[in-house]
Order: C-alpha cells, then sequence, then structure tokens
C-alpha cells in the first residue's frame, strides 16, 4: 500500500523520453511579446520582486511565465508568493506556480503545497502539484529503505523512477536488508528506466540469489542500459570469483556502454586479478577503448614477463599518433612505468589538453605508488610533490590548474602552507580568466581555504554578463531542429525556446557560427550522459560568458538535452544528452533541447567521438 502522502498521478504535460516529434515548429514563439519579454528580462537579472509583482499580472501566461521564471530563480523570498498563486484561477498558473515552489520548498511550503494538490480540482494539475511535492519530498527528507520500495507500487512511472533512483543512492547500511524486497520489484517491473535503478540497488546485497540475478542480467538481458547497470553492482562486490565475467563483458558485449563500464569496474579492483588473462583478453579485443586501459591492468596484476612484453608493445605506440583521446588512454595505462621526467615534459609542453591532464594523472598515480612501497620519506615527498605542482600551477594552463587543485583536496594543510605562498596562489589566479576558467578560480579559493583552515566558500554566480539576443531568440521556434553529425550516425536535436529561452539563443549563436564542428564528446558515462562542446577537449573549457541556470518542468528524461555547469548560472557552451533518466538533475541544470532522432548513435558515442557537423536544419 502507498503512504498517505501522495497518491499515484501522471505528470501532465512531462516528456515520456520518446523519440517522436510531431509538433509544427511556431515562428517567433511566446517571447516576441513585449509583456512576456519583461518576464524574460527579470528572470535573466534574477530580480526576484519584479517576478512576484508579475504574479499578479491580469494576463494568464504572464503569471505562468513568471511563476517558472521563479523556478529558474530559485530565490526564498519568492515562497509565500508562489504559495498565494496556487490558488490562481487559471489551472496552468497554479501548476506552474506549485513546480516552482517544490523547487524552493521549506517544510511549510510542502505542506502548502501537498494541501493545495488536495484540493485541486484539475486532475492535470493535480499531478502536477502531487508530483513536485514528491520531489520535494525527496530532497528534503531521508526516509527508510521500505519507505522508497513502497512507492514502487505507484502507477506512475514518474513515481517509480524517482524512488527507484534514490533508493539505489542509499547506503550499504540501509540497502542490505532490502535484498528481496528489490528483486521482486526487479522482476516485476516493465520500464526499462526504472528497473535499470532496482538492479543498480543490488550492488550491496551479497546473497546468492542477487548474485545470480546480477549474473544473468549481465549477460542475458536484451537492454543495454540493465545490462550496465548490472554490470556496475557486480563490480561493486570486488569478487575475485566475478572477474571473469566482467571481462567477458569488456571485450564481448555487443554494446559499447556495457563495455566501458565493465573495464571500469575491473579498474576499482583493490584485489590481485588474473594478469595474464586480462593479456589475453586485451590482444583480442578489437577495441581500442577496451585494449589500452586492460594494458594497463596487465601492468598492475601481471607478471614480470608479461609486463615487458606489454610495456614494449606500448611504447611502440606511443611513437605513433592514435588521436588526443587514445593518447591519452596509452599515457593512463604506460604512465606509470614511465620516467617522471617523461611525464612531466608532457604536462608542460604542447600535446592536447587532455593528454596533458593524462600525463599529470599518470605522474600522481607513480609518484603514490611508490610512496606505499615506501621508495620516498615524509620529507622527500613533501619537497618532490611541491616542486612538481609548483611547476604545474605555473603553466597557466586551467585545467591544470584544477587538476592540482582536486589533488590538494587530499594534502595536509601543512603541506598546503608549503606549496601554496599568497603570491604563487596571486600568480596562479591571475592566469585565470574570471569567467570562462569560473570553476577552477573555485578550486583554487577552496584550496587556498584549506590552507587556512577556513570553510569552503559557498558558490557564488559570476555577475550578469551575457544579455539574451531578442533578436536571435524572435526569430528561433519552439522544435527548431539541428543535426549532430557523427561517425557513429546522426543525432538531430528540437530545442525548446519556451522554456530554455537564453540558453537556446545561445546554442544557435554557437552552431550556426560553426563552434561545435569538430568538436568531441569528451565525456561519456553509461546509463547517464554523452557530454561535448568543450574547447579545450578536456571539459575544463568554456565561453568568456555564462548563461543563467533555465529550469524547466521537462525533465531530465533519456533524450534530454541539458548544459553543463560549474554551479548555478555559469553554463556556457558545453551540453550534454540523457542516455538514461536522472530526476536528481531536475531543478538544478538548464533543459534547452531534445533528441527527437537518434538517441541510438548518443548511446553507441565513445569519448573522442567528433562532432563532424552541427547545423540547422529547418
Amino acid at each position: 500500500m502507498l503512504p498517505a502522502l501522495l497518491v499515484p498521478v501522471l505528470l501532465a504535460g512531462c516528456d515520456t523520453g520518446t523519440t517522436a516529434d510531431l509538433s509544427t515548429p511556431k515562428p517567433g514563439g511566446r517571447w516576441t511579446d513585449a509583456r512576456m519579454q519583461a518576464v524574460l528580462q527579470a528572470q535573466d537579472q534574477r530580480r526576484t520582486t519584479d517576478l512576484c509583482a508579475l504574479l499578479k499580472d491580469s494576463t494568464a501566461s504572464v503569471r505562468e511565465a513568471a511563476a517558472l521564471a521563479l523556478a529558474s530563480v530559485q530565490d526564498s523570498a519568492a515562497r509565500p508568493f508562489l504559495a498565494e498563486a496556487l490558488r490562481d484561477g487559471d489551472a496552468t498558473v497554479r501548476g506552474a506556480a506549485g513546480f516552482a515552489l517544490g523547487a524552493v520548498a521549506d517544510s511549510t511550503a510542502l505542506a502548502a503545497l501537498r494541501q493545495a494538490a488536495d484540493q485541486e480540482p484539475d486532475p492535470a494539475v493535480k499531478a502536477q502539484l502531487n508530483n513536485a511535492a514528491f520531489a520535494a519530498e525527496l530532497r528534503s527528507s531521508r526516509h527508510e529503505a521500505a519507505w522508497y520500495l513502497s512507492y514502487l507500487e505507484s502507477t506512475d512511472r514518474n513515481i517509480r523512477l524517482r524512488a527507484a533512483q534514490t533508493l539505489a543512492r542509499l547506503p550499504r547500511e540501509a540497502l542490505a536488508p532490502t535484498a528481496p524486497d528489490v528483486l521482486h520489484a526487479a522482476s516485476v517491473e516493465r520500464d526499462p528506466a526504472v528497473r535499470q535503478f532496482l538492479v543498480a540497488s543490488l550492488k550491496h546485497h551479497a546473497s546468492r540469489a542477487v548474485t545470480d540475478t546480477l549474473r544473468h542480467l549481465a549477460v542475458h538481458d536484451s537492454l543495454p542500459q540493465v545490462r550496465i547497470a548490472a554490470v556496475r553492482a557486480i563490480g561493486a562486490k570486488e569478487d575475485t570469483l566475478l572477474a571473469p565475467l566482467l571481462l567477458e563483458r569488456a571485450t564481448m558485449d555487443a554494446d559499447p556502454g556495457v563495455r566501458q563500464a565493465a573495464v571500469e569496474q575491473l579498474q576499482r579492483y583493490h584485489l590481485h586479478l588474473d594478469g595474464e588473462a586480462i593479456w589475453k583478453a586485451a590482444q583480442e579485443s578489437a577495441d581500442y577503448g577496451v585494449k589500452l586501459p586492460l594494458y594497463g591492468l596487465v601492468m598492475k596484476h601481471a607478471g614480470p614477463g608479461t609486463r615487458v612484453i606489454c610495456r614494449m608493445l606500448m611504447e611502440s605506440m606511443r611513437r605513433q599518433d592514435l588521436g588526443p583521446y587514445l593518447n591519452a588512454a596509452l599515457l593512463t595505462a604506460l604512465g606509470p612505468a614511465l620516467p617522471q621526467d617523461t611525464l612531466l615534459a608532457v604536462v608542460l609542453g604542447d600535446r592536447p589538453a587532455v593528454e596533458r591532464q593524462a600525463a599529470f594523472a599518470a605522474s600522481m598515480t607513480q609518484f603514490q605508488d611508490k610512496l606505499k612501497a615506501g621508495e620516498i620519506d615524509q620529507k622527500g615527498r613533501d619537497a618532490w610533490l611541491s616542486d612538481q605542482l609548483r611547476k604545474v600551477l605555473g603553466t597557466g594552463d586551467a585545467g591544470l590548474i584544477a587538476a592540482v587543485c582536486e589533488r590538494l583536496a587530499e594534502e595536509r594543510p601543512a603541506f598546503l602552507q608549503l606549496l601554496l605562498s599568497t603570491d604563487l596562489v596571486e600568480r596562479t589566479r591571475g592566469t585565470l580568466h574570471p569567467v570562462r576558467d569560473l570553476e577552477t578560480l573555485q578550486l583554487l579559493e577552496q584550496a587556498t581555504a584549506r590552507r587556512e583552515g577556513r570553510a569552503a566558500p559557498p558558490h557564488a554566480a559570476p555577475p550578469y554578463n551575457h544579455p539574451i539576443d531578442l533578436d536571435r531568440l524572435g526569430l528561433l521556434r519552439d522544435g527548431q531542429r539541428y543535426r549532430i553529425v557523427t561517425a557513429k550516425g546522426t543525432i538531430v536535436l528540437a530545442l525548446e525556446p519556451a522554456t530554455a529561452p537564453g540558453s537556446c539563443a545561445a546554442f544557435d549563436s554557437l552552431a550556426t557560427a560553426g563552434y561545435y564542428n569538430g568538436r568531441a564528446f569528451h565525456r561519456i558515462v553509461p546509463n547517464f550522459v554523452a557530454q561535448g562542446g568543450c574547447p579545450r577537449g578536456d571539459g575544463y573549457g568554456g565561453m568568456p560568458w555564462t548563461l543563467r541556470t533555465e529550469v524547466s518542468p521537462m525533465g531530465f528524461v533519456e533524450g534530454a538535452v541539458g548544459l553543463a555547469s560549474a554551479g548555478r548560472d555559469t553554463e556556457s557552451c558545453q551540453f550534454f544528452i540523457m542516455l538514461a533518466p536522472a530526476p536528481h538533475l531536475d531543478g538544478r541544470y538548464t533543459r534547452f533541447a531534445r533528441v527527437v532522432s537518434g538517441l541510438e548513435v548518443a548511446r553507441r558515442l565513445e569519448v573522442g567521438d567528433a562532432m563532424l557537423k552541427v547545423e540547422r536544419v529547418r
């Protein structure tokens, strides 16, 4: 039986995740109206008071837009005004106000939202309010596993999806007693995305029934997303008896996402693996995205003779140019065996950013291994490490500086005081762009705070710096399409300027200028996202301007397209395609488009696959 908090409902207007799109785009859209532009300007400049006043406008469409704008602004000062708007005479306004209130709800606002849902006469709006309340409840409260399990009985796919994802993210001690219930739920669930999260939640169960189920799903399930979830759950157990199954999936599964997930799980193992079996599998694999990381595992787990042969083979491959991403993978595999001077030369050289990042990471891994082996004492450690990190900070390279700062998160304050002199921090800060390199600047500030024993500063959005191009926005149509051509096939996106106007205008300006042509998908996380558009190619690049976060009721379902960010109001050119639902992103990131064809192509993408061309098609 479902808890009394909510009844199972359907989210009105919710994107189902399908790729069909039969709508006819309409020129101009809602933002050509001067009254709507007032809402847009207030949202873009984060003027909460003006938006709250617009909730009283005589026109329902303006009131609705103002409510949705407040969902993007997410200012708690708007709570009483949004609560009052729950009684608006127009149903669409009530639904929008409920969505916005859910984004900023405290316990009092949540109670008002539940009450409004109980009293709402319109079934579609009632669904919106109930879903907003459920999402707010998940964000604000932690419950026992049985609470989430009870919602798996809901007839509402969105409720089951959110409950299953939250269940999968619970700690080991909370999940451990739930194995029979989760196994049953997974066996009767028909929605692939919900099944995916249920299978993921089996990662902490050690029973024979669970292990046998996971083995079967990892090999025989027809859906790659379920096989990926099973592979990850198997890997989380770090059972050497299950490692051969992971190795088999890494080399034999037809889906690149399953192969990638299996390799990543093998890399997580702290226990000794069969290095000779890995060497044999690596030799037989034709997929360099699998072969190279397996070579790295050979160097860690195989016998001396095999390691020598593997190293010689990789060194011969280094004399070739496999392309930046495979070169980076090769450096990651071979790096721990290379001289530190060789790695430092790559870090300080002019190779592509992803290669320099890989060389730096390999250098740190090798150093850590020597430290564990007792080859370096504490005094020698601090002297060598501080010297190396100073050289890297001196490059002025935003990505490398960020990598150093992330490395420093593991260090003692005493070491930070040794390394991060005031002069060095100021010189490093001076090499960074105040907007384009905002993420790196935030990491540098966090390291400085740790050095001084201060708490990390809260995220601060950059000043408003990129007004929306209203002329360009006025020419965009809801559903305007863009074609992304890759070697794996074509992906077609449809923009959603009605709910993400600034983001859509910026994407159109970049796409039509040819910015994305040749850019790579630098980040692929199976069952999550394919992300690309970074000017550096390593994820640390951006534009010298930022966009405002634009939150939409259209959630992050399969095929949704969002903008990457380093915190609220920091979006620019990097975008990601959802390979599976991720309801925990709702209300936090900008969704500006959806895939209308080619989602299967997106699921076949691998790190380094390029956007050969991105163009507006109609």
